[in-house]
């Protein structure tokens, strides 16, 4: 068993390092296990330190941010978690880009950029997670891509050892998809592109995308977001609806009636539940349409696969 305390103690404090922390407590679905050594780091030097002393002692990690786009085993994580949600959250602007780091939320650097008269944010006021959670999945809403604006990306290796900066030819981005989804580089700031607008109006497309969202959205459940990626030519929710799985369920986890793309907690939904939903409706939309409709969630945790 992982000594927490004895391998951190040295650079966080007691509070920041927790022993068989309950994961469910620290994503939107409310669902996960026990992570065995669950770190907070505050500063980008206590996370060198993390990731390079777990390297060392040949521990795997695993990262999260705001916990919006993932699902986490019921059998909890093994090794070290780490959380960078709680990093000193800084912004600045210079002239027409924003830069961010630490645990700056998605919608404060949309609010962020309104106040300084920046268009180009507004579509990501409402998403949940942190902002470089987004950069790092190429969050998408309401026309906007994450991608349309990065200009920089300031990530760390896994080991610690090497701070890197990213340009936007280094991203590769794809749908839903970056290259840290694939190289383990842990994103700890970005460099936004912006451009000057007008404050009035970007405010009302702010207002406009957060009454869709609380029309349109199941905000009221808990959930991670929509699931699935759109095959090219194809819109996912009709074909849920089509296959009669509106309000479909497994346990407490549920096809959404509000916006099938969602599947909710309806309160105690375990991983299980969740999972066995999205392979019916994956399975069913073969069976009916004859397309695969890959998952767009993180998938965390022992026994669980990344799937697409």
């Amino acid at each position: 068993m992982i000594d927490g305390k004895q391998l951190f103690g040295h650079v966080l404090n007691d509070g920041q390092i927790k022993e068989n922390e309950l994961m469910a407590h620290h994503n939107t679905y409310g669902i996960g296990g026990p992570a065995d050594i669950f770190l907070t780091p505050s500063t980008k030097d206590e996370l060198v330190e993390i990731l390079q002393i777990s390297y060392r002692e040949g521990v795997p990690v695993t990262l999260i941010g705001g916990g919006s786009n993932c699902l986490i085993s019921d059998k909890g994580i093994r090794g070290i978690t780490i959380c960078t949600a709680r990093m000193k959250p800084d912004m600045i602007i210079t002239d027409t880009w924003l830069t961010a780091v630490g645990g700056v939320s998605t919608g404060a650097a949309a609010r962020f950029a309104w106040k300084h008269g920046l268009t180009g944010l507004e579509w990501a006021v409402g998403i949940p997670g942190t902002l470089c959670g987004a950069v790092f999945m190429n969050a998408n809403g309401y026309g906007g891509q994450m991608k349309q604006i990065v200009e920089k990306v300031y990530a760390l290796t896994k080991d610690g050892q090497e701070d890197k900066v990213y340009d936007w030819d280094d991203l590769k981005y794809g749908e839903s998809d970056s290259i840290f989804m694939h190289n383990g580089d842990i994103i700890y700031g970005v460099k936004l592109h912006l451009a000057e607008g007008d404050m009035e109006e970007i405010k009302a497309q702010m207002d406009k995308h957060q009454e869709s969202r609380r029309t349109k959205q199941p905000l009221d459940k808990r959930s991670a977001g929509t699931m699935y990626l759109r095959p090219p030519g194809y819109h996912v929710g009709p074909m849920i609806k089509a296959c009669g799985l509106i309000g479909f369920s497994i346990g407490d986890a549920q096809v959404s009636d509000k916006h099938p793309d969602f599947v909710v907690n309806n309160g105690n939904a375990s991983c299980q539940d969740v999972l066995a939903v999205l392979h019916e409706v994956q399975r069913r939309i073969k069976e009916q349409f004859g397309v695969h409709v890959p998952l767009d969630v993180r998938l965390l945790g022992e026994g669980l696969k990344q799937e697409r």
